[in-house]
C-alpha cells in the first residue's frame, strides 16, 4: 500500500469525526470558511549545560553521589560532545518529560528516564567515590592534552531517597586517560593533579552509551494542554485544523467535544520510532512531505514543534522533527 493510500485514512477519520459531531460540512472546507492554517514558530530548544559546565563550582571525586541527584551529564570522546542530556522543567511539558537530550538530538525527543537513570548510575560510580590512587604521571597516564571525559552536574543537598530541588549545585569533570592493561583507565579530575584508577568496562558503558536506547520512540510527544493548534497538512494543498482554547474545541472550524478533540489528538502521537537512519542517508532535495503536523505553542517563548513524514521505501518513511531527520516509522502506522 503506496503512502497516498495510508494517508487517506486519515481523510475518513477527519470526515468520521465531523460526523459524530452532527458538523459533516467541516471537514476540508473550501470557500468563505476555507481552513486557515497559521504558520509554525520554529526557535532552537536552549539548555543549561553550558552555563554549568562554566559556573558550577567543582567538588572532588571522593564522595559517591545518589543517581537521583545528578542534573546533566555531558561525555565528550575525542575532542566532541557524542551524549548530552540536562534535567529542564519547562512551562510547555510535562513532569515526566523534564529529561533532555541535546546530543545528538537537539532536545527534540522524549527521553526513557528509566533508561537514563541506569546509565547516570553508571556515572556516578566512575565520577566518584573512593578509587585507587595510580604512581603514574599525568602524561604516562596519557592525560595532558586529555580529550576524553564525562561531565556531570549535580544538587550536592540532595540526599538519596530526597526529590530535591530542580538545579545543581556542583560539578565534576573526569578527564579519561590510557588503559593500565589490568581492567582499568587512568583518569584524573578536572583541575588535579591525582591520577587514580576507574573501572574499564563500567567507564566504556557510559563513553559508548547509545543515545537512541535512551529516547521514547515517539518522533515528537507533545503535551495536549501545551498547543493552541495543530495543522495537518497533506499533499496537494490540502489542510486540516485542529484549535482549542479553554472552552471550545474546533477540528476545521467545527465545534467538537473536548473527548472527541483529545482522542484524534492522540492519534496523531500514535506513529512510533522503529529505527535510526543510516549515518549516510542523504535526502533528496526535490523530495515532499506526505504529512506535515503543526503543533502550535500556548506556552510563551515555547518552540512550535512541525513533524514530516516523507517516502523512504515500500515498509519505511523517515521522519523529520523541526529539521532534524534521524529515524525510520512504519508506513503502516500511518493508518490513524
Amino acid at each position: 500500500m503506496t503512502a497516498m493510500q495510508l494517508l487517506r485514512k486519515f481523510i475518513v477519520l477527519c470526515t468520521a469525526a465531523a460526523l459524530m459531531a452532527g458538523m459533516l460540512t467541516g471537514c476540508g472546507q473550501t470557500g468563505d470558511n476555507q481552513t486557515v492554517a497559521e504558520s509554525p514558530r520554529i526557535t532552537d530548544i536552549p539548555n543549561h549545560l553550558g552555563e554549568w559546565q562554566q559556573d558550577l563550582p567543582r567538588e572532588k571525586e571522593d564522595s559517591l553521589l545518589s543517581s537521583s541527584s545528578v542534573r546533566g551529564m555531558v561525555v565528550c570522546k575525542g575532542g566532541g560532545d557524542v551524549l548530552a542530556v540536562s534535567y529542564e522543567p519547562r512551562e510547555e511539558k510535562e513532569s515526566f518529560d523534564y529529561w533532555d537530550i541535546s546530543v545528538p538530538y537537539q532536545s527534540l525527543v522524549s527521553v526513557n528516564t528509566e533508561e537514563l537513570y541506569q546509565l547516570l548510575e553508571l556515572a556516578v560510580q566512575v565520577t566518584g567515590g573512593k578509587h585507587k590512587s595510580a604512581d603514574v604521571s599525568l602524561k604516562e597516564a596519557g592525560l595532558e592534552g586529555n580529550d576524553t571525559s564525562i561531565f556531570i552536574a549535580y544538587n550536592s543537598e540532595q540526599r538519596e531517597g530526597e526529590k530535591g530541588d530542580p538545579g545543581p549545585t556542583a560539578a565534576r569533570n573526569i578527564l579519561i586517560g590510557k588503559e593500565d592493561g589490568k581492567g582499568n583507565y587512568y583518569a584524573v579530575s578536572e583541575g588535579e593533579q591525582r591520577v587514580y584508577l576507574v573501572d574499564k568496562a563500567m567507564t566504556d558503558a557510559v563513553l559508548n552509551a547509545d543515545p537512541y536506547q535512551y529516547i521514547l520512540k515517539i518522533p515528537a510527544l507533545v503535551s495536549v494542554n501545551s498547543v493552541s493548534q495543530v495543522n495537518i497538512l497533506l499533499p496537494d494543498e490540502e489542510t486540516h485544523v485542529m484549535k482549542q482554547s479553554e472552552d471550545k474545541w474546533l477540528i476545521d472550524q467545527e465545534e467538537v467535544e473536548q473527548e472527541k478533540f483529545q482522542e484524534q489528538y492522540g492519534k496523531l502521537l500514535g506513529i512510533m520510532i522503529t529505527g535510526e537512519l543510516p549515518e549516510d542517508f542523504k535526502p533528496d532535495t526535490a523530495r515532499e512531505p506526505v504529512l506535515t503536523l503543526q503543533f502550535l505553542r500556548n506556552a510563551r517563548g515555547a518552540s512550535d514543534i512541525e513533524v514530516k513524514y516523507y517516502e523512504y521505501d515500500k515498509e519505511y518513511m523517515s521522519v523529520s522533527v523541526n529539521g532534524m531527520e534521524r529515524f525510520l516509522v512504519d508506513a503502516s502506522d500511518m493508518f490513524f
